[in-house]
């Protein structure tokens, strides 16, 4: 009998969750211990919290043979700096208003000003293919956030159908970076729940197949810092929170990365013209304005 399994824990920050679809608990316990095992792994290279992570030793260095899961990861970061016009770019720094630890340790006003030399050009960094080196300039440093989350989810996801043909179904939710592949237990796609911040609701809902479902707003992770209420989302120059009436925008795609990439995009400029640039018909969006206006192309 076909079962959906459900697991979570706790990792990057964030609280994530594993839906497994199959006719076997001992099949899922293994998955569960695989998708943990991964993310754990990808914390302790990514991480800019961790001193010891691959992300932390090259933000000092400058300079490094990077492994190949890193430089897969900087490469792709790349191609959606490029494609997003610099909208997205893991060179902005969120700890420049006061984001400088985990999110639960931010004390409720920080008095954080950054005066250092802060180089966001990620069009000049070096990345060496056949060396598989990374070449940083003075002032900048990675933080890929987000994109990682939204790149792992649909790693693993990939991942495990790959491995195991004995699962007819997965979800893997890093912190609300989704990606599922497959049905559910009866057979049915996927349906998830976008909360209205709005409204205060859970009204919105989407259905997934083989899709990543990314969502970004400035409701959720914000705090003080010298007074001024702030968030997580930086403008094109990262030095402040764009100036935009919306509240959250969610995009759907076949990428998990680029899900989450895009909803800078959405959060940064007009939708209309967000979708215009982004260029990708098959790309689902819903922005959510400060005055309950909702925009989407979801039906």
């Amino acid at each position: 009998m076909i079962e959906e399994f459900e697991y979570n824990g706790k990792a990057m920050g964030t609280e994530y969750f594993v839906t497994i679809v199959c006719n076997s608990k001992i099949i899922a316990d293994k998955i569960n211990t695989i998708v943990k095992n991964n993310i754990d792994d990808y914390e302790k290279k990514f991480s800019r919290f961790l001193t010891t992570s691959e992300l932390s030793i090259l933000n000092k260095k400058k300079k490094m043979v990077v492994s190949s899961v890193f430089l897969e990861l900087t490469l792709r970061a790349y191609q959606l700096f490029v494609k997003t016009k610099g909208i997205f770019n893991p060179l902005v720094s969120i700890s420049r208003l006061g984001y400088d630890k985990n999110f639960n340790k931010i004390e409720n006003d920080n008095m954080i000003g950054v005066d250092d030399f802060y180089d966001i050009d990620f069009s000049t960094v070096i990345i060496d293919r056949e060396k598989s080196i990374i070449y940083l300039n003075e002032g900048q440093n990675l933080d890929y956030g987000g994109f990682l989350k939204g790149y792992l989810a649909e790693f693993l996801v990939k991942k495990i159908k790959l491995e195991f043909e004995e699962v007819s179904g997965i979800i893997i939710n890093l912190g609300g970076d989704i990606y599922t592949e497959g049905l559910d237990k009866n057979g049915q796609k996927f349906v998830f729940n976008i909360y209205n911040p709005v409204l205060n609701n859970n009204d919105i809902n989407v259905t997934l197949y083989n899709q990543g479902l990314a969502t970004s707003g400035t409701y959720k992770r914000s705090w003080f810092n010298f007074g001024e209420k702030v968030h997580h989302i930086l403008d094109i120059f990262g030095e402040k929170n764009p100036k935009m009436e919306i509240v959250s925008s969610s995009v759907i795609c076949d990428s998990g990365g680029e899900a989450e990439a895009y909803t800078k995009v959405f959060m940064s400029m007009e939708p209309i013209e967000a979708f215009k640039l982004l260029n990708n018909n098959d790309l689902k969006f819903l922005i959510i304005k400060n005055n309950g206006e909702i925009i989407k192309n979801i039906i």
